[in-house]
């Protein structure tokens, strides 16, 4: 079951950035999208992940006696 979106890019150089890539991959304007957002989301997922594994080596640092630095 496929879903349909619609929207407008804001700015026509888009539309003809996805055009001109599915011309020059051959393949639909749909697939050259959904690849493109594909890649987004995996980023920003692999990003999050990262930031969140992350927060325990910062928990780390958080200690009282270095207050006094914290004020420099």
């Amino acid at each position: 079951m496929g879903s349909r979106i619609s929207t407008d890019l804001g700015n026509p150089i888009w539309l003809k950035l996805l055009k001109n890539e599915a011309m020059e991959t051959d393949l639909p304007v749909k697939e050259v999208l959904v690849r493109a957002l594909e890649y987004y989301f995996a980023h920003r997922l692999e990003t999050k992940v990262l930031l969140k594994a992350s927060e325990a080596v910062f928990d780390e640092w958080q200690d009282p006696r270095d207050s006094e630095y914290d004020r420099l």
